[in-house]
Formats: C-alpha cells, structure tokens, sequence
C-alpha cells in the first residue's frame, strides 16, 4: 500500500494559521512544545518578532494620535485668527483701507512670507484700485494665464499644499521660486472674482490637513465688502 502521507509546505501552514489564530490557544500542549527563545545564532526568535511588530505598531498608532492632536490645535488657531481677521475688516471705512489691512494682517497674523491678492475683471475697461502697498494686480477674467488655475477655480474651495511653478509665476513672480507651500483662495462665486494666496518658504507651512472652511469664509466676507466698497452690490 503507497504511503498516503502528504508533506505540507511552510507557506500551507502560514495559511492555515492565518485562517486560524485561536489555533495555538486551543492546542496548549503543542504550544509548550514550540520553541520560542532558542534560534539559532544571529537571529532572532518569534517571541522578540512579535514584540518588535507590537511595538512599531504601538508607535505607529502614537504618532497617529499626536498627528491630529497636533492639526486640531493648528484649526482652532486658525479659527480664532480668521475671526478676528474678519472683524478687522468689517471695520474699514474704504476700499484702501481694506486691501491694506488684508494684505498687513495676513502676513503679520499668519506668519505667511508672501501675499498675493489677484483681482478679475471682465469688459475693456481695467478698474482703477487705490494705491496699496503690497503685491495687488487686477487680471482680465479671459486672460490665458489663469489656465494654469482651472482646476481650483473650477472647485470654488480653497487648496493649500504646493502649486505649480506656472501657478506660483502668476502669483509671486520673481519671489516665486521661494514659495514652497501656499494657502490658495478663489474669491467669490461663478465667475470667480479673484485669488487669494497666503504662501511660506516652509514646505509644511500650509498643507492639505488644515481647516479650508475657515479661509473659505475669510474669502467669502472679503468678498462682500468688496463689493459694498466697490459697487454697492448686494451678493449674489
């Protein structure tokens, strides 16, 4: 009679184990006699394996944990610095008075290295803005540069993270290649009226975690006094 003993390869019983994890549990007399601490030379055992997994897990999860610790208490920041930002503006007598403060109060408020505020207008005739220091342009809303934007402005929110060298050139110029990470704000609603860029040298200054509906109403009561100042519009 041929021997119906059939050999069971390692990854069969990988498998089975697998499929199994009370297994062990359940046959304690084969668990005793599994051998654990004694491996050979150089290596180590399944006992020191596992804990090593445990604890990169463990780790893992810790720095999990710190993570959105660490981007709530950066939202709330940031709450509180839309709100008191807003109320500045909502306290400006006129249009001057209100791209100033935006552009001093976003970099002092924001630690943001540059600002770039992009105003659109439509028909042949450029508005004529205050003078305000700072880098303030108005583009016509057909211009071919904005291409490079139809992305966000096709979304109407906020993105912040990197943007493309052509996107930075159109915002920053010459000081775009020491722009590395920029909060970006459409303005207003279809047809968008503008951008809003807050950008930082870091890398990680502004990045795809933060709380986007707090610069989204930042955009929003911009806008609106905006268009008090400017046309005596209500928003549509």
């Amino acid at each position: 009679m041929g021997n119906t003993q059939q050999s069971v390869s390692a990854e069969q019983v990988s498998e089975f184990l697998r499929q199994h994890t009370d297994f062990l549990i359940e046959q304690p007399d084969l668990l005793s006699e599994l051998e654990f601490e004694k491996t050979p030379a150089g290596t180590i055992s399944l006992a020191q394996r596992q804990r090593e997994q445990l604890r990169q897990k463990n780790q893992h999860l810790h720095d999990q944990l710190h993570a959105l610790i660490d981007n709530a208490h950066s939202n709330a920041a940031l709450q509180q610095r839309v709100h008191q930002l807003c109320l500045r503006l909502m306290d400006c007598q006129d249009l001057q008075s209100l791209l100033a403060t935006l552009l001093q109060q976003l970099q002092e408020e924001f630690s943001a290295d540059e600002v770039s505020l992009r105003l659109f207008y439509s028909g042949d005739q450029k508005p004529k803005l205050p003078p305000v220091e700072g880098n303030i342009a108005e583009l016509h809303a057909d211009d071919a540069k904005l291409k490079a934007f139809d992305h966000i402005l096709a979304k109407q929110q906020p993105v912040c993270g990197r943007l493309t060298k052509a996107q930075k050139q159109l915002l920053f110029g010459e000081k775009a290649d020491d722009v590395h990470s920029v909060a970006c704000l459409p303005l207003g609603h279809e047809p968008c009226a503008g951008l809003l860029a807050i950008a930082s040298s870091d890398a990680n200054r502004f990045h795809a975690d933060m709380g986007t509906e707090y610069l989204s109403f930042l955009g929003e009561v911009f806008m609106r006094l905006m268009r008090r100042f400017c046309h005596g519009q209500n928003d549509s």
